[in-house]
């Protein structure tokens, strides 16, 4: 924001940041709306987030996405994230990612730990190439984003023309699970009919929404856990049973 949009420093732009990003829940719709609103320097260019994501891509430290404390080093983190990626090979359900952040930045978090493929057609067939179909970001979802229905309306709309089923019905949010670390977005999935799995973190530091924060006992929450890579023993209806069955 300082060094594209012309904010004079990190603590200007950080304030019309937070202040929009309480309200959408996502950086991209937040500047977009902030500039339509005048709170961004007039010299500043059109904001395309485009520029954002590239900048996300080229500048940010993908080293944090590795959990590292006192009994966990980064070797230890990338080998669970080669064991979680290969008991997901192993579930027979389309897995889709979808972020408020966007597509660039979102490929280059799962291509770092090692799970883009999990997210492509290649999945099913061997002969595609490694494609990430079923990635999404916010600007595959503009001008909306999570929690809002029509964001996850116009996912469902992409899936379902990859729908290849032998009945070709569409699918249904009943049929779908909801992975999630974001209250506001699980509560959202939920209302849509999908189940939910919560997941906590191990840590709160620097949450921008405090009131997001994670609520175990929420009723819209079916299961919770600390980390994703717990899913496989807590659910491992969704991988041993095919088709997978949710069982909490």
């Amino acid at each position: 924001m300082v060094d594209h949009l012309h904010f004079d420093t990190i603590q200007d732009a950080k304030k019309v940041r937070d202040k929009y990003f309480k309200i959408y829940h996502s950086t991209a719709k937040a500047l977009t709306v902030a500039q339509e609103n005048g709170e961004v320097p007039a010299s500043a260019p059109k904001f395309d987030v485009k520029d954002m994501s590239q900048y996300w891509v080229d500048h940010l430290d993908y080293t944090k996405l590795f959990t590292v404390n006192d009994s966990t080093t980064i070797e230890d983190s990338k080998r669970s994230k080669e064991e979680l990626h290969d008991a997901l090979m192993k579930c027979d359900a389309r897995l889709v990612a979808f972020s408020n952040g966007p597509r660039d930045y979102v490929q280059k978090v799962l291509i770092t730990m090692g799970l883009w493929d999990l997210f492509g057609s290649n999945r099913y067939d061997e002969n595609t190439k490694d494609d990430g179909k079923f990635v999404f970001g916010v600007d595959n979802v503009l001008p909306y984003c999570k929690p809002e229905k029509e964001a996850f309306e116009k996912i469902f709309e992409v899936l379902n023309k990859y729908n290849t089923g032998t009945d070709c019905t569409p699918i249904n949010p009943e049929e779908c699970i909801m992975i999630e670390d974001s209250m506001k977005n699980l509560r959202a999935a939920k209302a849509l009919g999908m189940k939910t799995i919560l997941i906590t973190g191990i840590k709160e530091e620097g949450r921008i929404l405090p009131c997001d924060a994670p609520l175990e006992d929420d009723p819209d929450v079916d299961v919770s856990m600390a980390t994703i890579e717990e899913i496989t023993t807590r659910l491992p209806g969704l991988f041993n049973q095919n088709p997978p069955v949710f069982e909490p």
